[in-house]
């Protein structure tokens, strides 16, 4: 197969391995997985939230903080509970459940207060007779408000249990194969006390599936099992109450063991998924669904209470805060546990489900692989353009058929997976396309960049019309360094050892340069041209520059110290590697020079040519860096020296022109400090000087300057031999 055509089926190859990588992870489907696909449930329910086109039988009674002001605090009095139920029974409730579990006696009974021991010590002590027996008991009272009425009271499944059994007061028939061990199974139980669970027409659980929902109230399990019985939740067993059904039928598979189809309660059929779960389906958590508990308790507000309660299902339980009882919506509202299920009821009563069928998932699996393998084989052999519209064209396909989905039928659908399986398929085959079929430009832009700076390669990559013929006038620092000894050097090794060092003195350099941000123009023999604020704008350019000449140095002294070249260096009778590096700064032209086939980015001018000159003028005054020119900006606080007006080769004045010793840490060292104050006495004292010579006692302070500062040992030799470079006048 010809390389052309691999590249052609590469994509294909790679995007079918991807695919199979998240089949299996899909499979597998870990719980991020699965809370992806739970949030985009979540975003269609917030996009489309359920409507209510008619008000439903559904009320919830909200011991909320205005009850807890004005009644007490919770738990009250179980008396207080009866009266509640009393109330809503008198107003003619189809059915009042609670959200609520009551696994202790009531501690406020008074038979049971005045029962304990230390009461009757204290009565004792007063001479009151009390007939303990006669007293009323508050879960008495309670109990005969329930009993013969259409209540509903819950239990719970917990890790913790009180040892009892929840009753079972709904009769159950099945159809279809056994389906006792589908639902979500009990770990405990905490049920009423059993007085009040004898008296109530119904028990049912209260539980919300948290655990597999990321802590969103998603779904309700509508049915429980403890491996023997099945159990009804409170919504579940609040709508059989309140229909007069003594019995619940659910439909199983006719084919596969422990797989729930259909739940019938009374008159109402309702979808459940296989193990039993009922996916809620919400709507902005609504204020008008809820009364204030101590309002019904007052017993003052019947008349207008009674159309709120009158044929309603009504659920009571908490939003107060401290009470604890909230949840999180799929539309992200925090509302009470209670609103969960009295939602779940507006729902079946008015015939709205949301199900997600049990063979949704192998669907998505198939069509996410053939879509995403079309997609990956197409990217191959069309332009990027053409797969970019055919991923577009695919995963608004998958949007428009997971939300037509969703809000004809009530289906759910995952989007997330598909679009993350068929977004990975795209860019896998794009980025072969890239990695293979675009080789050629890459390799082009490799060989580019072997002869301009990575600097003037991004600027040109990000403006292409940069690349005409022409430049522009700008403020340049421009460097020349030049390799010291050359000549001796070259004549003490062989040409491959010479060859060899230089490279390696001409990458150390290159380093430093590009480390100050610094542009290379080119290398002349053993000598690199450089220059700063071009093609990008540099504040400080000469600053920086500075470092770079200072950064040079350091390469090339630890390059000595380097074993190999330490040795080959000695063994030959070769010297130091040393440089010599010169600096200028000011107006020169910069842009794409040379012809319309081929040119240079480089930079022309009169400041280019003082650069070079004082490259050469190191050589003349005995030190390793120096900078032409007044110093700009930020230089002034690098360890620098006045070195004199020096004249240059074909310019008509002389040159003011400074020595670079070393970084900003050492120009403000004590050593330095004192040195500089004795090193500009001494100039002043050479520019004043009559005989043209410094007294015994500067000489003697040179020597000195040269024992603290080994580098300028030359410098100070040649430095007073030209008194005259010191005048004012320059």
């Amino acid at each position: 197969m010809r390389r052309s055509q691999i590249s052609k089926w590469l994509p294909a190859l790679l995007g079918a391995v991807a695919l199979v990588v998240l089949t299996a992870l899909r499979s597998v489907d870990p719980a991020p997985v699965a809370a992806l696909r739970g949030a985009g449930f979540d975003t269609l329910q917030r996009l489309w939230p359920r409507d209510l086109p008619e008000a439903q039988p559904v009320r919830i009674i909200d011991i909320d903080e205005a009850s807890l002001a004005e009644i007490g605090q919770w738990p009250w009095p179980r008396s207080t509970l009866a009266t509640l139920t009393g109330e809503l029974m008198d107003m003619g409730a189809a059915a009042v459940a609670f959200d609520i579990v009551f696994p202790e006696p009531d501690r406020m009974s008074p038979r049971r207060i005045l029962a304990s021991e230390e009461t009757a010590t204290i009565l004792r002590g007063t001479g009151a007779v009390i007939d303990v027996a006669a007293l009323p008991d508050n879960d008495e009272l309670f109990a005969a408000a329930v009993r013969g009425r259409p209540v509903v009271l819950s239990f719970a499944s917990s890790g913790a249990s009180n040892g009892r059994e929840a009753p079972l007061k709904a009769g159950f028939a099945q159809t279809g194969l056994d389906a006792t061990n589908a639902p979500p199974r009990l770990t405990g139980i905490t049920t009423n006390i059993p007085l009040l669970d004898m008296a109530a027409a119904g028990i049912g659980s209260i539980n919300i599936s948290l655990g597999a929902d990321e802590g969103v109230a998603r779904q309700i399990p509508f049915l429980l099992t403890d491996g023997t019985r099945i159990y009804p939740s409170l919504a579940a067993e609040t709508l059989r109450v309140a229909q007069g059904a003594d019995t619940l039928l659910l439909h199983a598979s006719p084919d596969t063991e422990n797989a729930i189809e259909t739940l019938v309660i009374g008159d109402i059929e309702l979808p459940l998924s296989e193990s039993g779960m009922f996916h809620v389906y919400y709507r902005p958590d609504p204020k008008d669904l809820y009364v204030s508990a101590a309002r019904v308790v007052s017993g003052k507000e019947r008349d207008a209470l009674r159309p709120l309660v009158e044929g309603h299902v009504v659920l009571v339980g908490t939003s107060a805060v401290g009470l604890l009882d909230v949840r999180t919506s799929a539309l992200g509202e925090t509302v009470p546990g209670v609103s969960v299920h009295a939602q779940a009821i507006e729902q079946v009563l008015s015939g709205t489900f949301l199900t997600r069928p049990e063979w949704a998932a192998g669907a998505e699996l198939l069509g996410v692989l053939l879509a995403g393998l079309g997609l990956a084989g197409l990217t191959g052999f069309v332009r990027p353009r053409t797969s970019l519209m055919a991923f577009g064209a695919l995963a608004a396909a998958l949007l428009l058929a997971v939300t037509a989905s969703f809000r004809v039928a009530g289906l759910l659908f995952d989007a997330t997976y598909p679009l993350l399986a068929l977004t990975l398929a795209f860019l896998s085959g794009i980025a072969i396309k890239l990695l293979v079929t675009d080789r050629e430009g890459r390799q082009l832009r490799g060989a580019f960049a072997q002869y301009v700076a990575p600097t003037v390669l991004a600027e040109i990559e990000r403006n292409p019309a940069s690349l005409k013929l022409g430049g522009e006038m700008r403020d340049v620092t421009v460097m020349f360094v030049d390799i010291e000894n050359f000549t001796p050097l070259s004549e003490k090794l062989d040409p491959v050892s010479l060859v060899s060092v230089v490279n390696r003195l001409l990458d150390a350099g290159s380093k430093a340069i590009l480390a100050e941000k610094g542009t290379i123009d080119k290398y002349i023999g053993d000598a690199i041209m450089a220059f700063w604020n071009a093609p990008l704008p540099l504040e400080d350019h000469q600053y920086h520059a500075a470092r770079a000449a200072i950064g040079i140095r350091k390469a090339v002294q630890a390059l000595n110290e380097e074993p190999e070249m330490h040795r080959l260096l000695t063994e030959r009778g070769a010297p130091r590697l040393a440089v010599r590096v010169g600096l200028a700064s000011g107006p020169a032209c910069v842009g794409n020079m040379g012809s319309s086939e081929r040119f240079d980015y480089s930079v022309l001018g009169e400041t280019v040519n003082t650069a070079a000159r004082t490259e050469a003028t190191c050589k003349t005054i005995g030190h390793d860096i120096a900078i032409a020119g007044e110093l700009q900006g930020k230089t002034a606080a690098l360890a620098i020296l006045f070195a004199g007006h020096l004249p240059m080769k074909g310019k008509s004045k002389a040159e003011t022109v400074h020595i670079v010793l070393d970084d900003e840490a050492h120009a403000t060292g004590s050593q330095f400090q004192q040195f500089r104050k004795a090193y500009d006495e001494l100039v002043g004292s050479l520019g004043k000087s009559k005989s043209g010579k410094p007294s015994e006692t500067l000489l003697s302070l040179f020597s000195e300057l040269a024992v603290q500062h080994p580098t300028l040992t030359r410098y100070i030799e040649k430095l007073v031999k030209r008194p005259g470079d010191f005048t004012a006048t320059g």
